[in-house]
């Protein structure tokens, strides 16, 4: 029986090293991960902390200490919207939302859904990211 190679699309977010394959760390198997990890590298980036691509990435941390009110959390939406729009062209987000679990009022999830086109269909995924 003929060994079938494995297909690789991208680092795995996030960031583990317990794969058997050789990897310094562990890959995606499937599109659908690639994705949501492209979209958490993008966000979880701060700017300017990557040589060459100084606008790589979001302010996020910055407002992370700023004052929780309708305001900041909108900039954050929108230089969200826009970075992942700029770095990952091939996502429509469609909804984007900053959520404190009351049993953990400091912490912050950030709340994603995005569209992106598998062939011929287009497929909604959420992802969520724990700040």
């Amino acid at each position: 029986m003929a060994e079938q190679n494995k297909q690789y699309y991208g680092i795995k977010f996030p960031f583990t090293a317990n794969n058997l394959d050789g990897f310094f760390v562990d890959l995606n198997t499937d599109m659908d991960n690639k994705i949501a990890s492209e979209i958490a590298h993008v966000i979880l980036t701060p700017k300017r902390s990557r040589i060459r691509k100084p606008d790589f990435g979001t302010n996020l941390i910055k407002y992370l200490f700023e004052n929780n009110d309708d305001i900041s959390w909108d900039t954050v939406e929108e230089e969200v919207r826009t970075s992942v729009k700029r770095y990952v062209p091939n996502v429509e987000i469609e909804e984007v939302s900053i959520l404190t679990p009351p049993e953990e009022p400091h912490v912050f999830i950030l709340n994603m859904t995005f569209a992106f086109h598998k062939g011929k269909t287009t497929e909604y995924k959420q992802l969520a990211i724990k700040l």
